[in-house]
């Protein structure tokens, strides 16, 4: 795998290196008009990579002076390139922002990472797959995506789930607490199993006769989850640092 990115808040220092890991800074945002707004940073931070999300933005404007600003800012701090951490369907002026900057990465040799509901407007960004799977194997999928967008454009991005769902499950559950699901378990006492194809842990249990299913993440998912995605020949991968910061030498050391 040619490049592993970490997701840091504004500002957070890491050990992360001593595993090749990129620091993929969670500082920014596409704002009203749009433009970007920014978190405060270190004044001499420099390298890794701009991760932009656009949480409350209403798609208005014309967003060519934003996608000037972005640039200017990876031109200011050596960034890599940027990550979009859109969340789902990209409207208004998104498509076209993800488009010029998709268009001004390559000649600056910076890489753009962008979720797959944008994959329609780019040519040569890095496609993101979610780890998270309900049904089937993460690695059919995987394969499939590197099918479709070519293994060098395709990169794991890997989520740190727990999740409750009523039984027959569907699309997403209901996001659970790591204190709940550590209470929960200790309450419980469940059979705890690991489904090799989600890669990830799950049990089931009773709440006034409704059966729920309880899909989770640990270590040792996220590491079956990166092999998944190297078996598959996926070139990179996005990481969660809030999340596994403090389990790196679980993930990434010797097995």
């Amino acid at each position: 795998m040619k490049e592993r990115l970490l997701a840091l808040p504004a500002g957070r220092r890491t050990r992360s290196g001593r595993w090749g890991l990129i620091p993929a800074h969670m500082a920014y945002r596409v704002g009203p008009g749009p433009r970007l707004m920014a978190a405060r940073l270190p004044a001499g931070l420099r390298g890794g990579y701009l991760l932009l999300d656009c949480q409350g933005f209403d798609g208005n404007g014309d967003p060519l002076p934003c996608a000037r600003q972005i640039l200017m800012e990876c031109r200011r701090r050596e960034y890599r390139g940027i990550v979009c951490d859109f969340e789902g369907m990209p409207s208004g002026c998104l498509p076209r922002l993800v488009e010029l900057l998709d268009r001004n990465c390559p000649p600056r040799g910076w890489t753009l990472y962008v979720p797959e509901s944008c994959a329609p407007f780019v040519r040569a960004a890095r496609v993101l797959i979610p780890s998270a799977v309900t049904a089937g194997s993460l690695e059919r999928r995987l394969r499939a995506a590197a099918e479709r967008y070519g293994p060098e454009r395709t990169a794991l991005a890997v989520e740190w789930v727990r999740e409750d769902f009523p039984l027959p499950a569907a699309g997403r559950g209901a996001p659970v607490s790591r204190e709940a699901l550590e209470g929960q378990i200790a309450r419980l006492e469940p059979a705890v199993f690991f489904d090799r194809g989600l890669c990830a842990h799950y049990y089931t249990y009773l709440d006034r006769d409704k059966a729920h299913f309880v899909l989770f993440d640990s270590p040792r998912s996220v590491r079956e989850k990166l092999s998944a995605a190297e078996r598959a020949g996926l070139c990179a991968a996005v990481l969660p640092g809030p999340e596994i910061e403090d389990c790196l030498e679980e993930i990434f050391g010797p097995a």
